[in-house]
């Protein structure tokens, strides 16, 4: 017989933009109350992300949070030092953290993205090609934000700015290469993503706590990955008022928030703690 939720340890793995933080402006105000139940009960909140390992600490430290994060749509797994309670293999130490890295080098991307772009005769907007003030524009963030969304390793975003879109996917599929779509741009990555890092996580997480559940939580397609390794998995509504179609499409079971972005989000973890207390 299974165990009960209340007889099970809680992880939750969640999306930043468009759910736990507000699409436009960045916001979590929204998101604290809920946030706030799950530090009070100890409940690990693991930021699972296309944001740069800068970006994620920074926000980690506004929000008082010290478990472990994913970055750049799973290119690496950033773990605090002595986490768990058992050594785990392959580390690197990085910004303090212990660091599990999968991704290949953004350098490498780059250049795969420009032949790829040029064989195609398709016109692309990369991340490097963009001025910290273009960025800013596109993102809202401001200076000091969009600084350390440049600190980029393992994860290139794009946009595509001419006709020709599918064949330059194809090119880069050809390279070994993923293309996911985000809230504001496309992310290219060497084949690593969300999902891979989440497993790699998890497998962790159950060798410390044999009766876990997870929670996934995520708005859009690039979080696909991630949903499908949780236990229980969570859409959050778009601003527009739907949902992923590419995401209920391709996952029957998921969960979907009524709420909006972190109003969404505060409401689905409200209801996972109803149910976990149960």
């Amino acid at each position: 017989m299974p165990a009960k939720l209340s007889e099970r340890s809680l992880v939750i793995i969640t999306d930043l933009d468009g759910t736990l933080l507000d699409q436009r402006t960045y916001s979590y105000e929204a998101s604290l109350p809920a946030l706030g139940r799950l530090q009070q009960r100890r409940i690990p909140v693991v930021f699972c992300s296309s944001k740069t390992a800068a970006e994620i600490i920074a926000l980690q430290r506004e929000l008082g949070l010290k478990d472990p994060f994913i970055c750049e749509s799973g290119g690496a797994i950033y773990l605090p030092p002595n986490y768990f309670a058992f050594e785990v293999a392959s580390v690197n130490r990085r910004r303090g953290f212990d660091t599990i890295e999968l991704g290949r080098d953004v350098v490498d991307l780059r250049g795969a993205l420009r032949r790829a772009a040029q064989h195609c005769g398709v016109k692309v907007q990369s991340f490097d090609s963009m001025s910290l003030q273009d960025f800013m524009a596109h993102t809202g963030l401001n200076r000091e934000q969009a600084r350390d969304a440049a600190q980029r390793e393992y994860d290139e975003p794009f946009l595509v700015e001419s006709e020709g879109e599918a064949r330059l996917f194809a090119a880069l599929a050809a390279m070994g290469l993923t293309v996911t779509q985000g809230d504001r741009f496309h992310h290219l990555t060497g084949g690593h993503d969300k999902g891979k890092a989440v497993r790699k996580l998890l497998v962790l997480y159950r060798r410390q706590s044999a009766n876990l559940l997870s929670v996934g939580l995520g708005n859009s397609a690039n979080d696909l990955p991630l949903l499908r390794e949780t236990d229980i998995a969570i859409l959050v509504r778009k601003p527009d008022g739907q949902w992923d179609a590419e995401v209920m499409e391709r996952l029957h079971n998921v969960e979907r928030s009524n709420g909006i972005g972190p109003q969404g989000w505060h409401e689905a973890i409200d209801k996972i703690l109803k149910r976990f207390a149960a």
